[in-house]
Order: C-alpha cells, then structure tokens, then sequence
C-alpha cells in the first residue's frame, strides 16, 4: 500500500528559516522592501530543503485574487468541431498562459437552464469573464453587464452595452463583398444568413440587404436563408434556394461551414461552382482553401481577437477599470476559384 506524502506547510518554512510566517509570505510575494537578503536566502533554502509548493487556494485568499478567467461559450458546436471557437481560445491562451492565468471554460452546449453558469462563473472563482459571441438575449450577457466584474464580449459587437468588444469588421467586410459580385455583374445575389440569435449574423445580413439597395437592387424574399453557421444547415438552406430561386447566380454564406455545406448541395444538383454560381464564405478557416473548388472567402484575424481580448480582460483585473472600448479587426477577402463573372 503506498502512502501518501504529507504537503509541507509554510509553518514548517518558518520554523526551518527562523522567522514568522508572515515574513516567509512576503518572500514568496517578493515584498523585497519588507525583509533584507540575508532573510530571503534563509527562506528559499528552508523552501529547497523541504520541498515547499505554495498553496493556490491560500494565495488566492491572501491576494483576494484567483487569477483565473471565465470564458462563457454560447449557442456554439463542440470544441473539437467549431474551427472560429478553436482560433479564438487558441490566441486567448497564446496571451493568458505566458502571464499565468489559468482559463476556466464554461459551455453552455448541454446547460438546460439559461442561468447555471452562474454556479461556474458568479462563485468567486474567477476574476472576469469573457462572453465568445453571446446570443441577442443572452442570460450571460445580462449578468455580466450588471455584475460588479470585469468582462470583454468577443466576436460580437452590441448595441447600447457598457461592456468592451472585441470583433471584426463584418458589416464592412460583406457590403463590400456583395458590392464586389455586383461589379463582376452579378445582379441575383442570394445569401445564406447565420442564426438570427447571433449579433454577428444579424448584422451580416443588414450589410447584404444595404449593399443590394445601394446597388438599386431589389432582394425577393426567397433570396435569403437563415442556416445554423454548420455545414448540414448550409446544405439544406442552398438546396432550399436553388429550388426556390433558380435564377440566383452568386450566394454569400454567413460562414465557410455553411458555404462548404452549400457546395455540396449545388454539386448534388448536378451544377458547378463557379460556372452555374458563385459561392463566398466568411472566416477563411483553414479547410476552406482545400475544398474542390478552393473557397472565395472573407478572411477574419480570429486568432488576433482572441489575443486582444485577453489582453483586455487582464488589463482590467489588473487596473479595475471597466473601459467600453469596442476594437474591430478588419477583414480581409481572399479571391479563390468559387467566384467567377456570371455567365
């Protein structure tokens, strides 16, 4: 039977060093203007001799702090499937690990209630929160904008909010796109919008419907599609415009999933991509320049806006201060073989 060591406790660094527990404490906080150098020695050799690992939980009490940050995912696929909520935790993480801030991910994919992050993220166990593209009536959202903490919204930009945003561009980024078709002569312009929960996806879809009226060009109601920004619902979203609306001869997709659902439909029409329509995505994921043809896309710097926010996010824990800054990255479109003029 094994048995199990016993933790040393800063009682024992004390003893060993000769000093009080408290000064042993401001070492190991480096309060070099509370001790002289001979005491640090004495301290740090009694920690070598013994072994001694401070205790999170007893460094989280004394500083009032965890150090840790909450981030809330709502309304998204699985971790392991969603490429924009990979990028994003991967430039969170690529900022927070560096500087020592654990992140505590709450996901709301299989919560049946819309308040139980609060039993994750309101029990003092972290010390902000980041919200990755909340829903337009989000529970989190509310909580975060009246709850005494600081919080960054990410991959969203809200209307009359007093928290600090960090996004791209996406309202720019598909007028100018749907302005782009128009002028390689495309007139019958579909799009494949994203959930209208999403404040990303409702704000694509006002860009599209301003660029086709700045055009002077009217939009039929069977033009636009909602789909779920995942490959099946793009696929039956295309199959339910090409039934609807034949005529279509450019779609622009909410997201390269949806776009890459849409491709497999118009093939299982029997039509071709870019001569019978032209497809464009949105993110430029990293699948998007394999697929058959290569997608034309709208390329968003996710990586990026996961690094901000977290600079964000720890700026704020740091100082105390709520800033209602709004950072928006811009996009980029990225010209593949999916689009070409209408024939």
């Amino acid at each position: 039977m094994s048995v199990q060591r016993k933790r040393c406790t800063i009682k024992e660094v004390a003893a060993r060093s000769g000093v009080s527990v408290a000064t042993v404490s401001n070492v190991l906080q480096n309060k070099s203007h509370l001790y002289s150098p001979e005491t640090a020695e004495r301290v740090w050799q009694a920690v070598r001799e013994l072994g001694y690992r401070p205790s999170s939980v007893a460094r989280s009490l004394i500083r009032q702090r965890t150090d840790t940050i909450g981030v809330i995912l709502e309304e998204r696929q699985e971790l392991v499937l969603d490429p924009y909520v990979m990028s994003v935790l991967e430039g969170i993480l690529e900022y927070t690990v560096p500087r020592n801030y654990p992140v505590k991910i709450v996901s709301m994919l299989y919560q049946q209630r819309p308040d139980s992050f609060l039993a994750h993220v309101d029990d003092g166990s972290v010390d902000g929160v980041m919200l990755v593209a909340p829903r337009t009536h989000s529970a989190a959202l509310q909580w975060a904008q009246q709850a005494d903490i600081p919080a960054v919204v990410v991959g969203s930009t809200l209307p009359n909010t007093p928290l600090p945003c960090v996004d791209v561009d996406d309202t720019a980024a598909i007028y100018r796109v749907v302005r782009w078709l128009i002028e390689l002569g495309h007139q019958r312009i579909g799009h494949i919008a994203g959930p209208q929960t999403q404040w990303s996806a409702k704000r694509r879809l006002q860009a599209y419907y301003q660029a086709m009226q700045d055009a002077g060009l009217a939009v039929k109601s069977e033009w636009v599609v909602e789909g779920r920004y995942t490959p099946p619902s793009g696929n039956e979203a295309m199959q339910q415009l090409l039934n609807a609306a034949p005529e279509l001869t450019a779609v622009v997709c909410g997201n390269d999933w949806m776009a890459m659902g849409a491709m497999e439909a118009i093939h299982q029409k029997g039509l071709h991509v870019p001569e019978d329509i032209s497809l464009v995505g949105f993110d430029d994921i990293d699948t998007a320049q394999w697929v058959a043809p290569p997608l034309t896309t709208i390329r968003q710097p996710m990586r990026q806006i996961g690094v901000k926010a977290a600079e964000m996010i720890i700026e704020q824990i740091e100082t105390g201060k709520r800033a209602c800054e709004v950072v928006l990255f811009p996009a980029e479109i990225v010209v593949r073989q999916s689009v070409a003029p209408p024939r």
